[in-house]
């Protein structure tokens, strides 16, 4: 019984670490994972998600694009609803009116997907807050791979020894 209950909370961890890196394997291709914490983008980008990014040149944005852009205290996720010169008026989807402030080119992160993953952004923000969660799954994971090939190690042993 109590084998069981460790391998049904070794599955759990071994799903709930694989959810958490295969939100960081589009980083591969250069698209950035952010969790979208407002609901000003609804419904395109959903409250809990999580939206992509990636860095693109200053002349690719067009009027429609998502552009994710940092102010003093936060990341944002806005469209783009007019270029004047160098700077971007911008919008959120629910929002009634533009944003007060004119985007400049140094504040760009970079271009967002018009979609978001919904709700994984609750758990990928918990565990990036808490990365001791993360290093003692690893750790756990680690032990019982260990465990295993030590298991079969000594079965492999004992076959060998009543063949002799």
């Amino acid at each position: 019984m109590l084998v069981k209950i460790k391998d049904f909370i070794f599955r759990i961890i071994y799903i709930l670490l694989i959810i958490y890196l295969l939100i960081f394997i589009p980083s591969l291709w250069g698209y950035k994972p952010l969790v979208v914490i407002s609901g000003s983008m609804e419904p395109t980008l959903k409250v809990g998600g999580i939206l992509y990014y990636e860095k693109i040149d200053i002349d690719e944005f067009n009027e429609g694009d998502i552009l994710v852009y940092q102010t003093k205290d936060h990341i944002i996720s806005h469209r783009i609803v007019d270029i004047i010169e160098d700077d971007f008026i911008t919008k959120g989807d629910k929002n009634n009116s533009v944003d007060n402030n004119l985007v400049n080119i140094n504040q760009i992160l970079g271009k967002g997907t018009n979609w978001s993953i919904p709700l994984i952004g609750y758990y990928a923000d918990y565990i990036y807050g808490h990365k001791y969660i993360l290093y003692i799954s690893l750790g756990i994971i680690i032990v019982d791979l260990c465990n295993d090939v030590y298991k079969e190690h000594k079965k492999k042993v004992g076959k060998k020894h009543e063949k002799e």
